[in-house]
């Protein structure tokens, strides 16, 4: 950081590179020429296929597509306007997006909310009193926010609060500062260009913007350079995007299965890489703005590749730099120079300020995304030691300052020896700091360590030379730079270098379509890279988050989807009570741990489930066995128990009704399926269901509903088991936990999940096996008949994953017969199209009736049902005859 006094009021001078004002006659007569028609006609159609790569890939939201459509059906309209219409047309596009995302009602509620905020700012009284009056405000908002104010809360729809937050949390602050500092031109289409700047309705996480600087980079050179940036700044987004795809797809991987050092090496660079969402984002927004003539700044500059902590900070998000800078740095220098502190510890005690209020500002962020103000001790370390870091830093350069010649020299070999090592060590450093900040449990922290010590010489040298080759990439850099500046900087490149950027964006642009659409093609290179392009496509969740569902900070603010309820009903659609259930559940303090509240009926995930009598999923049914009644218990998780689907509809009825309907008449049975499912059930649940509740009913026929996560959850129980002293009960499971070390001394607790689900893994497939094999003799002393069923859910790869085959061939193992349900959704091209709702894969009717289909012919292909009528109803009929 350096310091700098603000900017002197006044006239504020014109625009390096802007053009001066010309009539609209001579504008028009200059953008007609052939040679700039065809130019813009050349950016026109790489804008129009970026646009296009976007919507084929679905590697951003429905609703950042529908704004990218709003702003390339503007684009050449706002080229050809009066230059001084083009920011009231950019204000007027702004506006109307946000109508088009948060529809009619909604979008009032932010456009009068947030233009109440502007008008607060252009009162005409004392600045003091505006911003007592804003701070008032902004405090009953937050009231309201957390819901503290009933009154409010009930008319201002919460959906509004993240974007309206993103949108005035930190450009108020901008906006008032320059008012009040800065020459800076003002009106009602500048502000409302600002505050809600496109795309910002998209994006709850958005560059801080400093209101001058926009207003200065306006056409601050020529359109058609501006265009042609914005071209490669969308592209690169594109870009980040798809390698972050790739590192979310094949990069990402559970703490447990890092075992060595190369596996703890890519856990921690995956980690931090995941950051690609936001850069690519910012490049996006960036690039957008550049297609409405704001020439603002490249962001995000090769931040991997930075030597220090000032450097990072000068490279991974300048508009966040500016804005601390602006508004807290130098404030806190020019007031500790007061004190009378040296200019030395003046900076470095600015700087420390600085980075203790951005851990502040972050979490006043969080506030606006998530209604919660979050003082986690890891965020606190995190901004502690990165401030002090920086600080540290900022004393270093200050002193080396004073020393420092005005005369450029040539490098050394020495001197980019230790560029290239300083790289590498902040590289490392930024790894470490940014996985222990992302961990959600210590435990985490050990296992990541135990997996670098048990490192072999392979790992050793990949551990050392990834970050060195990163260094040597530095310097090669450097001289490349060193180069093109002696050889005369950019001077003519950007007209000469214009078509050949423009093949290249349009090639690359073409290429992501192409794969897109087909990425068949990438079969005979790489069948894996097709089914990834398959999985982003489709916007699935990699197999972390399927099993976990959580991301990293700075994702979470990119996505607040994931954990934004009210925000979600934007982008998703889903109600805040979507996964309520607790009017229809209770807990048990034995194995079965949970269970359906008997005679209760609630709409959940937005269909009407009825619990009968027994505390089932299910029709009434009593507990005796009627006469001529064959009798099926099904055991299995919420999909089994039909969530977001009508009682009617659940895959178990829909079979009984045709058994009923086909395969009664014929054999003079009525046909029962007891559904016993419950939501969440792992293996030891279902068996213990099965044990004290499914045998009372005298079933003559058992289904146990597996899934591909059943290892996973294979050991969700232990810590219920251990605390309501039952473990004893299911051999198995003591067995892999006494195998396993984890076994707590008497008075003290269980080891996290984390912990647990790392060392119990490893005897997974035996404990299912005592489940199975339990199972089948328990029911098979009864009388009664077993079998296993595996289920497809929409969530499911079209192609089968090994975990089925894994479940399956325990199940054979086990002496089961087992009835296979993949492949009922074999003919449903797009999975999501039978999923209950956009946000929740659990199987709509059209699922529950393919997987009925699958099952009803599979019971009868596997003879577990009678055919033929009894002699007794044959006897019968014959009378009647």
């Amino acid at each position: 950081m350096q310091a700098a006094t603000p900017a002197p009021a006044g006239k504020a001078p014109r625009q390096q590179g802007a053009e001066p004002p010309r009539s609209y006659t001579d504008q028009l007569r200059t953008e007609l020429e052939f040679g700039r028609l065809l130019r813009l006609g050349a950016i026109a159609v790489q804008f129009a296929l970026i646009v296009a790569a976007f919507r084929v890939t679905n590697i951003e939201s429905k609703t950042f597509e529908l704004i990218l459509m709003l702003a390339l059906g503007g684009f050449l309209v706002h080229h050809f306007l009066p230059a001084a219409w083009r920011q009231s047309f950019f204000a007027a596009l702004s506006v109307a997006s946000v109508p088009m995302v948060f529809g009619w009602e909604h979008g009032a509620w932010l456009l009068g909310t947030g233009g109440l905020l502007i008008a607060l700012c252009h009162l005409p009284v004392a600045l003091r009193v505006r911003v007592v009056l804003i701070l008032l405000t902004v405090g009953a908002m937050t009231a309201a926010r957390i819901q503290m104010l009933p009154w409010i809360s009930s008319h201002i729809p919460g959906v509004i609060w993240p974007i309206l937050g993103s949108m005035f949390m930190f450009r108020l602050m901008v906006y008032l500062y320059d008012l009040e500092h800065g020459a800076v031109p003002r009106g009602l289409a500048r502000a409302l260009s600002y505050f809600f700047m496109l795309p910002n309705v998209c994006f709850p996480l958005f560059p801080i913007v400093d209101y001058k600087t926009l207003q200065r980079s306006a056409y601050n050179e020529d359109a058609l350079r501006l265009y042609q940036t914005g071209v490669k700044f969308m592209l690169r987004g594109l870009v980040h995007l798809a390698l972050y795809k790739i590192v979310y797809f094949r990069g990402v991987m559970e703490p447990v299965a890092v075992a060595t050092g190369l596996d703890a090496g890519r856990y921690m660079v995956a980690t931090f890489l995941l950051y690609l969402k936001v850069s690519g984002t910012f490049h996006l927004i960036i690039g957008l703005l550049h297609m409405y003539g704001f020439g603002l700044p490249a962001t995000h500059h090769l931040y991997l590749l930075s030597s220090s902590f000032t450097d990072l900070w000068r490279r991974i998000n300048i508009y966040w730099k500016d804005f601390i800078q602006k508004l807290v740095f130098n404030p806190a220098f020019f007031w500790l120079r007061k004190l009378k502190l040296s200019e030395t510890w003046a900076v470095g005690g600015a700087t420390l300020i600085a980075a203790v209020l951005t851990w502040f500002l972050h979490a006043y962020q969080w506030f606006w995304i998530r209604g919660e103000f979050p003082i986690v001790l890891v965020d606190v370390l995190f901004w502690t030691a990165l401030g002090v870091c920086l600080t540290v830093n900022v004393l270093q350069e200050s002193r080396k300052g004073r020393s420092r010649s005005l005369e450029k020299k040539a490098r050394t070999f020495r001197e980019d020896a230790v560029l290239c090592l300083k790289t590498a060590g902040m590289f490392t450093t930024l790894m470490i700091m940014w996985t222990t900040w992302n961990m959600n449990d210590p435990a985490e922290i050990v296992m990541i360590g135990r997996a670098i010590l048990n490192s072999g010489p392979l790992d050793i040298a990949v551990l050392l030379g990834f970050p060195i080759g990163l260094g040597v990439i530095r310097v090669l850099l450097e001289d490349r730079k060193r180069e093109v500046s002696g050889a005369g900087g950019r001077s003519g490149a950007a007209t000469s270098s214009f078509w050949p950027q423009a093949a290249i964006a349009s090639v690359a642009a073409t290429a992501f379509i192409a794969v897109a659409l087909h990425p068949a093609v990438l079969v005979p290179l790489s069948p894996e890279f097709a089914t990834l392009v398959t999985d982003i496509r489709n916007r699935n969740l990699n197999p972390t988050d399927t099993s976990k569902l959580q991301r990293g900070y700075y994702e979470d603010l990119g996505d607040a989807t994931r954990f934004n309820n009210e925000l979600s009903v934007l982008y998703g659609g889903r109600p805040k009570d979507w996964n309520d259930d607790t009017p229809q559940t209770r807990d048990r303090s034995d194995a079965i741990a949970g269970e359906y509240i008997p005679s209760t009926a609630q709409v959940f995930k937005g269909a009407l489930r009825t619990i009968n009598s027994h505390g089932m999923r299910d029709r009434e049914y009593t507990q005796e066995r009627g006469p001529d009644t064959f009798r099926i218990a099904l055991v299995g998780s919420s999909h089994d128990a039909g969530s977001g689907v009508k009682d009617d509809e659940t895959y178990e009825n829909v079979v009984e009704d045709r058994l009923n309907r086909e395969l009664g008449p014929r054999t003079g049975k009525k046909f029962e399926i007891l559904n016993f499912s419950g939501g969440g059930y792992n293996p030891v649940q279902k068996l213990a269901m099965i044990e004290q509740r499914v045998f009372q009913f005298k079933p003559d026929l058992v289904l146990y509903v597996a899934y591909s996560l059943e290892l996973d959850w294979m050991f969700n129980s232990v810590t219920h088991m251990v605390k309501n002293r039952y473990l004893d009960q299911f051999p198995f499971i003591r067995s892999a936990v006494d195998r396993a070390g984890v076994m707590p001394e008497p008075g003290k607790p269980l080891p996290s999940k984390i912990v647990l689900d790392g060392k119990l893994a490893p005897f997974a497939e035996e404990a299912f096996r005592g489940i199975l094999e339990r199972f089948r003799e328990g029911t098979l002393s009864r009388g009664v008949r077993p079998a296993m069923v595996i289920l497809e859910v929409p969530e499911n790869n079209a192609s089968r994953e090994a975990s089925f085959d894994r479940v399956a061939r325990l199940g054979q193992s086990a002496k089961l017969p087992i009835l296979d349900l993949q492949g009922s959704f074999a003919g449903i091209k797009d999975r999501k199209s039978i999923w209950i709702a956009p946000w929740d894969s659990h199987s709509n009717a059209v699922g529950h009736r393919l997987l009925a289909d699958r099952l009803y012919a599979l019971l009868l292909k596997e003879q577990m049902l009678p055919t033929e009528a009894t002699a007794a109803v044959r006897d019968g009929q014959g009378k009647d005859k």
